[in-house]
């Protein structure tokens, strides 16, 4: 590939979820290719989170934003076009992981507020971003979805529902905007290296009442290449994604997982 394959100089993407994690690691992979990004969550732009971005001040704009209150992703979208013109790429990556726990008893208010955050955000942010793409007809839509969006996954069930749907409504999508020139697709991380796994490692092995170092060893030999990813493997793929080499990948789920749940299960 050539070595300039993957720059997005004039380009511009908003990333949901910016401030910490996958999300942030794909913010910086692109300001980094030359892309403009706009940031979007819910952190105010004074949080020390954000300095990472400070070197890219030029580049990079943030916008604190609800993704479930429309009228703050209206004006978010809008702050976008009028600063730098234009919506190239949308990373719906703002999620929440909810409760560990089994049906019986899961509280409906965290049904909600999972299925709202992970389904409902994803959708008014996209809505938003179509119809900014449509008339110069391109751009691209990737929904940071999960393992868990393809397979059951005992005690996460709104998080594992929210994903299943993600995916429903990227491919979905990608057949009502392809004819527009506007591509979509889905991507799964596995358990992916950081606070977030660690806090969901401990929790998963508090549900099942096992220790916290037996729940981490089953989740990496869970995978084929023996380790979990990091949020730079799943940052890697979406510029690939969005760049021009990807031109014809569209309505498509791609796992970056290294080959999680293709060995032993996880113990329920």
């Amino acid at each position: 590939m050539p070595e300039n394959s993957l720059q997005f100089n004039g380009r511009v993407a908003i990333v949901t979820g910016a401030g910490s994690g996958i999300g942030k690691a794909i913010a910086l992979g692109f300001l980094k290719s030359g892309a403009q990004v706009a940031g979007m969550g819910r952190r105010t732009a004074t949080d020390k989170s954000l300095r990472d971005f400070e070197e890219y001040s030029s580049q990079f704009l943030w916008i604190r934003t609800n993704v479930l209150r429309e009228a703050e992703v209206r004006r978010g979208v809008k702050r976008v076009l009028q600063k730098f013109g234009q919506v190239d790429f949308l990373i719906n990556n703002a999620g929440a992981r909810g409760p560990t726990a089994p049906v019986a008893s899961l509280g409906t208010d965290d049904w909600h507020k999972v299925l709202e955050t992970n389904l409902t955000g994803p959708f008014l942010v996209a809505r938003e971003c179509v119809k900014a793409m449509i008339p110069r007809r391109q751009g691209r839509i990737i929904n940071i979805s999960s393992t868990a969006g393809r397979v059951g996954y005992p005690f996460r069930a709104s998080y594992s529902a929210s994903k299943w749907g993600l995916i429903g409504f990227s491919l979905t999508l990608a057949q009502e905007v392809g004819p527009q020139g506007i591509l979509v697709n889905a991507v799964c991380p596995g358990p992916t290296e950081g606070v977030a796994m660690d806090e969901v490692i401990e929790a998963r092995a508090k549900a099942v009442g096992i220790p916290v170092k037996k729940m981490r060893e089953q989740f990496v030999s869970s995978t084929a290449l023996g380790r979990m990813v990091t949020a730079e493997d799943v940052s890697d793929t979406i510029l690939f994604l969005c760049s021009e080499q990807a031109r014809s990948i569209t309505g498509q789920v791609i796992d970056v997982s290294a080959g999680f749940g293709l060995t032993q299960k996880l113990q329920r």
